[in-house]
């Protein structure tokens, strides 16, 4: 599994989720003709998207410590992939407890900016 992150201070981090669903490519479709080949371009499940959100100090930095203490125990393969885990543990969480364990539908448009509004 390979994942990419980047963390940046003042932009929040860019997470790649594709590390927790992604494996390798048997051998065989790699010998292959061309012709029968495995299209080159990515599922849209598959394709790698990044996500910038915002957290505080002391929990990125609490989020990072626990990742330097046990990233080789837990066999993450990367800060992002870690990062992914825990996102992904949530949103199942949350499927599970308001939508019967099914996954929400919804697009890939834009959410809307800032802090919904309580009623």
């Amino acid at each position: 599994m390979i994942a990419h992150a980047i963390f940046q201070r003042s932009k929040g981090a860019i997470i790649d989720d594709t590390a927790l669903h992604e494996t390798a490519a048997p051998q065989a479709a790699q010998t292959q003709a061309p012709e029968t080949a495995p299209s080159r371009r990515r599922s849209r499940s598959r394709r790698r998207a990044t996500i910038t959100f915002y957290i505080g100090e002391a929990l990125r930095d609490r989020a990072r410590a626990a990742y330097r203490s046990t990233s080789l125990a837990e066999q993450d393969a990367s800060w992002s992939e870690m990062i992914a885990k825990a996102l992904l543990a949530e949103v199942e969480r949350r499927e599970a407890e308001h939508n019967e364990g099914d996954q929400f539908a919804g697009d890939a448009g834009p959410l809307p900016p800032g802090r919904p509004i309580s009623c």
